[in-house]
C-alpha cells in the first residue's frame, strides 16, 4: 500500500480517536453554573415538563432546533448530561470542540453516512444515557419544524429506546442565525416519552417509517403550542 494512502487512513484513525465519547462531569457542573447564569439573566429560561426526564436509564431526546444553544437549553431544562449529536464543523473549534465534547458531545457528518457517529450513539443509549438529537437536521429559519431524517427513529427502533419530544422556544431571538447574541426568554418544554413499537419488527422503511417521522414531528409540534 503506497505510503500516502496509510498516512491518510492514520490521519482519519487519530481523528476519530480524538472524537471519543468521554463526557467530563466536572466539566458539566461547571458549565451548568455558567448557563444557569445566563439562564436567569439574559435569557430568562422556563421549564415544563421535566418529569418526563426519567432521573435514570437510556432516552433519546428529540428537539425542534432553532439557534446554536439548543444543545445547552435542553441539557440543562432535563437538568441531567444529555449527549448530542452536532454538525462535524463545530469541533473544528478550539475552544467550542473541546467545550462541546466534554459535555459528551461527538460529530456527526450530514454530508454522507456516517458508521461512527452511529456506533457512538448506540454506545451512548446502551450505557444507559441520555442522547440527544435535532432530527431536522439543521436549523429552522421559520420556527417551523422541516423535514425529519430518519436517524432518530431507526436508532430508537433498533435500541428499543423511548423517546422524549422537546419543543424549544425563543432561542432564535437569544442567538439569531449570523448575528449577535441579545436578550430574550426562552423556554423549553418536555414531553411524555413514548416508544415506535410499530418498528420494533425492523419494519423500518415506507408507510411504517413514515407514521413514525409523523409521530415525532406532532409530538415536538403539540408542544409547540403549548410552550
Amino acid at each position: 500500500m503506497p505510503a500516502t494512502n496509510v498516512d491518510n487512513q492514520t490521519s482519519r484513525t487519530e481523528k476519530k480517536l480524538d472524537y471519543e465519547h468521554q463526557p467530563s462531569m466536572a466539566w458539566y457542573r461547571v458549565i451548568r453554573v455558567l448557563f444557569g447564569i445566563l439562564f436567569h439573566t439574559l435569557w430568562p429560561l422556563r421549564v415544563k415538563g421535566v418529569e418526563n426526564v426519567p432521573r435514570e436509564g437510556a432516552a433519546l431526546v428529540v428537539c425542534n432546533h432553532l439557534s446554536l444553544v439548543d444543545p445547552f437549553v435542553a441539557a440543562y431544562g432535563a437538568n441531567r448530561l444529555v449527549s448530542f449529536m452536532g454538525k462535524e464543523e463545530l469541533f473544528r473549534l478550539p475552544l467550542v470542540g473541546f467545550t462541546i465534547r466534554k459535555l459528551g458531545a461527538f460529530p456527526v457528518d450530514r454530508a454522507r453516512r456516517d458508521p461512527a457517529s452511529m456506533r457512538t450513539a448506540l454506545k451512548v443509549l446502551k450505557s444507559g444515557e441520555l442522547l440527544g438529537m435535532f432530527p431536522e437536521g439543521t436549523r429552522s429559519t421559520t420556527g417551523e419544524i422541516q423535514e425529519l431524517r430518519a436517524g432518530a427513529a431507526r436508532l430508537a427502533a433498533r435500541t428499543r429506546t423511548p423517546i422524549i419530544p422537546v419543543a424549544i422556544h425563543g432561542t432564535d431571538r437569544a442567538l439569531p442565525r449570523g448575528k449577535f447574541v441579545r436578550p430574550a426568554r426562552i423556554a423549553v418544554t418536555f414531553g411524555k416519552p413514548f416508544e415506535l413499537t410499530e418498528l420494533y419488527d425492523r419494519n423500518d422503511k415506507g408507510e411504517a417509517m413514515e407514521r413514525a417521522l409523523n409521530t415525532i414531528r406532532e409530538r415536538i409540534e403539540s408542544l409547540q403550542e403549548v410552550g
